[in-house]
């Protein structure tokens, strides 16, 4: 082996040394939502109170798909339980990643579920 060989085996070795004493970053923390009719219209709004969600952390609604459905929509139709033009999840167990900060709003968008509360919002930052 020559000295440059014998050089660059060292380095190599001072690298992977070195990824081992730093694990990767852990990946975020998934929420599990229990996507069901709520008992108020306050049930989603009051879900998450004190939760703070970070970029990198996800959200899975867990529901039956036969009876309900998740929407991820804007601040004007999250307001107006509108969910014209946006993307209808209905596989039972959704995940959306967090991937950026900002307002993130879902809805149900059966017709009635999110007058009567099967909303929720939160907060990444």
């Amino acid at each position: 082996m020559s000295r440059l060989q014998g050089m660059l085996l060292v380095v190599v070795l001072a690298l992977l040394a070195a990824l081992v004493q730093f694990p990767a970053a852990a990946a975020g923390t998934r929420y599990t939502v229990s996507w069901n009719y709520p008992y108020s219209r306050t049930s989603f709004a009051n879900w998450n109170k004190g939760t703070s969600y970070v970029v990198g952390d996800s959200i899975q609604f867990v529901y039956n798909a036969e009876a309900h459905n998740v929407v991820r929509v804007n601040k004007q139709q999250y307001d107006l339980c509108d969910s014209a033009g946006a993307v209808t999840h209905a596989d039972g167990a959704t995940v959306f990643n967090l991937g950026r900060p900002g307002r993130y709003f879902f809805m149900c968008s059966i017709p009635g579920h999110c007058e009567a509360g099967m909303k929720l919002a939160l907060q990444v930052i």
